[in-house]
C-alpha cells in the first residue's frame, strides 16, 4: 500500500511536495488534505501516491478533508496537460478545478461518492454550426442535446452572463427544471452547490469557469461564439477557453460543437469541412457600404458624406447609430510646444476630459486630475486638445441638427433618433437589435493596432454589425483598396482563405506560435533591465525575439509594463522552452505573465 503522497499546494511553485501518511486517513490521489508547509497549515490536493521519496524525515499529512476524492484521475491528467501547454504550473491548475467553497481548509462529507465516469470514443468530432441567430443555431442542437442527455451530462459555454440567461429562456421551453447556471458571479456556497449537483446526468449553462468544473460523465461540449473575446482569460494563469475546450475533448473524447455565427481561423483551419450551414452560406447579412474618404478634398470627420447620409436616414424616420471606439471629448491633451501629451500619473492612461471642467479622468483607475495652465514637462507651451472622442462627435452633431435627439449609448431612449457608442453595443444589438443605419467611422484606426490580428478582427467586427443594421452598414476609410474591405461583400470563406495563406507566409497563428511575455514592476530601471536579460536570454537560444515594447497603458495601477514577443514553431517543444527559459524570474519585485496565440 502507497505510504507517500505527492501534494499540490496553491502557490506558483513548479514542484509538488512529498509527505507521508497513516492508512488510517484512507488518502486517494484527488483528495484534497491539510499539510504544514513551512510552519503554516495550509490546503493541498493529493496528484500521485507513491512507496518511495527521496525526502528523509518527511512530514506527515495533519488529515484528510474529503470522505471521497473532490478530484478525478482525468482531471488531473487534464491539469498535466494544461501545465504543458501553457507556461504555469500543475498546482495552479489543480486549483482551478475547485470551486472556492472546497479551497478552505473545511471538511466536507458528499453525500455519494464521486467516481469518474468513463466515456470512450476513439475520435470526438468536432464541428461548428453556422447561422446567424443562436435560435436557429439551437434548432438545431436541441436534438443533439437530448440525445447526449440520455448517456450522460452536456455543457454549454456562453461568453457572457446576459447572452447565457437569454439562451436559458430559449432552452426552458424543452428543457424545463433540468438546467443548471453556473459562472464565478455566484457566492461560495452557491456555486459549491450546483457544483455538486452537477457531478452526473445534467445540462449545465455557464460562462468560461464552468469548463474547469465539469461534470464526471459529460458526453457532449457545446462552446457558443467560440470567437468571443470574453472566453481569454485575463488573470493568471492566462487561457484561452476554445484551447482548453480542444484539450478536454481529446482526453475526455466527446464531441465538441462550436456554434456561432462566425469562426477562429484556427476554428477555420481545424473543422474547414465539418461546417453544418443551418441557413444560405451568405446569411442574413445586408450589403455593407464602404465610403472611400479619400475621394474627398475636404477630408473632416464630420465631412458633408456623413452629413449628407444623416439627413436621408432623419428624412427616412430612421433610426441611427454612429460607431467610434474612443469615450471622451477628445482623443488626446497634449503640449502646443514640445508635443508632450497629458497621462493618468497612476496608469499612464491618456486623461478623457470632463465636460465643461479643467479635469480629466483616468479611464484605468478612475482617477480625476487638474489640467494645468501651462505644460508640466516644458513649462512653456499651452495644453491643446487634439483628436475626436465620441463626446465630441455627438457636441458636433447636434449643433448641425438641433431639432433631432442625440443620445449616447447609456442615455438613450424610445425617442433617440441618433446613437453614439463605442464596440460595447455589439451585446445590445444581439439582444434586441432595433436600428435601421449604422455609420462605422473608425475602421483605419482600428486596422492601425498594433496585432498581427488587427484586420481579422476588425472584419469579423463589421460582418457581426452588418448583420444588426435593417437597413444599410457605411463603412467610413482612406484605404478602400485594402483586402479586408475588397473581401466584405464576398463569400466569407473568400476572405478566410486568403487570411489563412498570408498567416501561412508568415508563420503567423494558426501555422505558428506568437507568444507574449509580459513583465511588471513598479521600479522601471530594474525593470528594463531583468526585460532586456530575458530577452538575452531567449535570443542565445535561438528563438525569434521582438522588444522590449512598452505595453498600452505602460503603467498600470502604479506598476510598468514592458513586453516581449516571441514568433515560434507552433509545438510543444516551443512552449517548453519558453517556460523553462522564464522559470525563475517571478519574485516579489516582478510580476510576469505569459500568453500564447
Amino acid at each position: 500500500m502507497p505510504k507517500i503522497a505527492k501534494v499540490a499546494i496553491p502557490l506558483a511553485l513548479n514542484k509538488e511536495f512529498d509527505y507521508s501518511f497513516s492508512l488510517k486517513l484512507k488518502i486517494k490521489k484527488g483528495m484534497r488534505v491539510l499539510v504544514d508547509f513551512k510552519g503554516k497549515k495550509m490546503l493541498g490536493v493529493v496528484v500521485d501516491t507513491s512507496n518511495y521519496s527521496r525526502i528523509k524525515n518527511l512530514k506527515p499529512i495533519l488529515d484528510s478533508l474529503d470522505t471521497s476524492p473532490s478530484l478525478t484521475e482525468e482531471q488531473i491528467c487534464f491539469a498535466h496537460s494544461l501545465s504543458e501547454s501553457y507556461p504555469y504550473s500543475l498546482s495552479e491548475f489543480v486549483f482551478m478545478f475547485l470551486p472556492p467553497y472546497l479551497k478552505k481548509t473545511r471538511k466536507i462529507d458528499f453525500d455519494e461518492p464521486f467516481e469518474a465516469a468513463i466515456h470512450l470514443q476513439n475520435k470526438p468530432k468536432k464541428v461548428f454550426l453556422k447561422a446567424n441567430t443562436f435560435l436557429k443555431r439551437y434548432e438545431f442542437l436541441k436534438s443533439s442535446i437530448e440525445e447526449k442527455l440520455k448517456e450522460g451530462s452536456v455543457l454549454i459555454c456562453f461568453p457572457q452572463m446576459s447572452y447565457l440567461m437569454n439562451a436559458k429562456k430559449i432552452l426552458e421551453k424543452d428543457f424545463s427544471g433540468k438546467i443548471n447556471i453556473m459562472h464565478s458571479q455566484q457566492g461560495e456556497k452557491e456555486l459549491y452547490s450546483v457544483w455538486a449537483k452537477t457531478r452526473t446526468k445534467s445540462l449545465i449553462l455557464g460562462t468560461r469557469v464552468s469548463i474547469f468544473y465539469y461534470p464526471r460523465d459529460l458526453t457532449q461540449l457545446i462552446v457558443e461564439e467560440e470567437n468571443n473575446p470574453y472566453y481569454f482569460q485575463e488573470e493568471k494563469p492566462f487561457h484561452n477557453l476554445l484551447d482548453v475546450a480542444m484539450t478536454l475533448s481529446n482526453i475526455k473524447g466527446v464531441d465538441l460543437l462550436l456554434s456561432g455565427d462566425n469562426l477562429s481561423l484556427s476554428s477555420y483551419q481545424l473543422v474547414k469541412e465539418k461546417i453544418i450551414f443551418l441557413e444560405d452560406r451568405g446569411g442574413d447579412a445586408k450589403k455593407i457600404d464602404i465610403i472611400n474618404m479619400s475621394n474627398f478634398s475636404v477630408k473632416r470627420l464630420i465631412g458633408p458624406v456623413l452629413i449628407e447620409l444623416i439627413q436621408r436616414s432623419v428624412r427616412s424616420k430612421k433610426k441611427i447609430v454612429i460607431l467610434w471606439n474612443k469615450k471622451g471629448f477628445f482623443r488626446t491633451i497634449s503640449c502646443t510646444n514640445c508635443g508632450y501629451v497629458v497621462k493618468c500619473g497612476n496608469c499612464s492612461g491618456l486623461l478623457q476630459k470632463i465636460p465643461n471642467e479643467n479635469e480629466g479622468v483616468c479611464p484605468y483607475c478612475k482617477k480625476k486630475e487638474s489640467f494645468p495652465k501651462t505644460c508640466g514637462n516644458c513649462k512653456n507651451g499651452y495644453l491643446k486638445e487634439k483628436g475626436f472622442g465620441i463626446d465630441r462627435i455627438g457636441y458636433s452633431l447636434k449643433k448641425i441638427f438641433p431639432d433631432v435627439k442625440i443620445d449616447d449609448f447609456e442615455n438613450m431612449n424610445s425617442n433617440t433618433q441618433i446613437v453614439l457608442s463605442t464596440s460595447k453595443i455589439l451585446s445590445y444589438l444581439y439582444e434586441q437589435g432595433n436600428f435601421d443605419v449604422g455609420l462605422v467611422m473608425d475602421t483605419d484606426l482600428l486596422l492601425a493596432r498594433p496585432e498581427y490580428d488587427s484586420t481579422f478582427n476588425l472584419y469579423i467586427y463589421l460582418k457581426k454589425l452588418s448583420f444588426y443594421f435593417k437597413d444599410s452598414l457605411y463603412v467610413f476609410t482612406n484605404n478602400k483598396n485594402y483586402y479586408l474591405f475588397e473581401s466584405l461583400n464576398k463569400e466569407w470563406a473568400n476572405f478566410y482563405d486568403l487570411e489563412l495563406n498570408l498567416r501561412f507566409e508568415s508563420n503567423l497563428p494558426p501555422f505558428g506560435l506568437i507568444a507574449k511575455i509580459i513583465l511588471r514592476s513598479k521600479n522601471e530601471i530594474t525593470l528594463l533591465k531583468k526585460v532586456k536579460f530575458l530577452y538575452n536570454k531567449l535570443q542565445k537560444k535561438g528563438m525569434e525575439v521582438y522588444g522590449p515594447f512598452q505595453e498600452h497603458p505602460y503603467k498600470l495601477r502604479d506598476k510598468f509594463r514592458y513586453s516581449l514577443i516571441i514568433k515560434g514553431k507552433r509545438d510543444l517543444v516551443s512552449r517548453k522552452m519558453i517556460k523553462e527559459e522564464i522559470k525563475g524570474i517571478r519574485s516579489s519585485s516582478f510580476q510576469l505573465a505569459v500568453v500564447f496565440k
